[in-house]
């Protein structure tokens, strides 16, 4: 057989299409679009924060480890305090234990948490940082009110210092101040509850004595200063306290001068509401002013001012 012709005509090979764009080329189009110029701005600003946080992070903790710019307990200074609390009750207030520095934002803060928390500060009024090392700090003291005599869990009897708001107070940190001329401190006796075992709590108890202890060394101070220092209280006895319905026995509160004089008080004007028969302080005052005067300078005497007295316009409870 004759062999086959090839075929004259020939397909013409198909035309390849273009790659597609790398990635770096599509990034470079983007880039070149008018939103891709402001991103790449917006990028650029953002390296840049980011690198100045880092070296104002990295500055900002060097300066708070620097010591010139430290505060501390030596940093404080309390402003304020009266002259008669004296050394003693400053030197106890510098005795919190705190570190932070001038630039911390919460250093002020910080500075008032931890003062809050001493056993003598009954509250902060004022915290105000001095740069670069010092903080001004004003505070109220808690005052001493009494001698309480108690017992503990052994059975061994002892005294507490109390302050007006019922806390437990160092001793060491009074003694200028109970060396001063002021109204003796009494001594209260005939508090069933145990006392609080920390510096600062609050003693408080059911059957309310310490708060009337309280209430009654205030009725002492009061009587100090109104008989111009001739008449101090140094006992108070509230063993009786709270007393039954029947009130015509030993008085609730029994005040023992220091002239040997018994005077039963009764309740002081605390827990005087729904109370009949007593009256409040400037009548009881009274009273025992001109009992005193009846009765003259004589010891071992006991006088009674709960209720009226001769004269009174009411039927004789008086000084026997």
């Amino acid at each position: 057989m004759p062999p086959r012709s090839r075929c004259a005509f020939r397909t013409p090979p198909m035309a390849r299409s273009a790659p597609p764009p790398t990635v770096r080329e599509r990034l470079a189009d983007h880039f070149a679009s008018p939103l891709g110029r402001w991103l790449l701005r917006g990028l650029g600003l953002a390296v840049l924060v980011l690198l100045g946080g880092l070296v104002v992070r990295q500055a900002r903790a060097r300066v708070f480890r620097l010591a010139g710019y430290r505060l501390g307990p030596a940093s404080l200074r309390y402003v304020g305090l009266h002259p008669e609390l004296g050394p003693d009750v400053g030197a106890s207030l510098r005795s919190v234990s705190f570190s932070t520095s001038v630039f911390d934002a919460d250093a002020e803060a910080r500075i008032r948490e931890t003062v809050a928390r001493h056993p003598l500060v009954s509250a902060v009024e004022s915290v105000e940082i001095r740069y670069p090392d010092r903080v001004d700090v004003r505070v109220v003291v808690r005052r001493p009110a009494a001698w309480f005599r108690t017992r503990d869990s052994r059975g061994r009897s002892g005294w507490v210092l109390v302050s007006t708001d019922g806390r437990l107070l160092e001793p060491e940190s009074f003694r200028y101040y109970l060396r001063r001329p002021r109204s003796p401190l009494p001594e209260i006796v005939g508090v069933r509850a145990s006392p609080p075992k920390l510096y600062g709590q609050a003693w408080e108890d059911l059957p309310e004595q310490v708060a009337e202890g309280l209430a009654a060394a205030r009725v002492a101070d009061w009587l100090y200063r109104d008989f111009n220092g001739t008449l101090y209280v140094q006992r108070i006895d509230v063993s009786a306290f709270p007393a039954p319905p029947d009130r015509r026995g030993r008085g609730e509160v029994r005040f023992h001068l220091h002239d040997g004089t018994v005077v039963e008080w009764g309740r002081t004007d605390r827990d005087l509401d729904g109370v009949m028969g007593e009256d409040s302080y400037v009548t009881k005052r009274a009273r025992l002013e001109t009992e005193r005067a009846r009765l003259g300078p004589r010891r071992s005497r006991r006088i009674d001012v709960r209720f009226r007295l001769r004269g009174e316009g009411s039927p004789l409870v008086r000084a026997r």
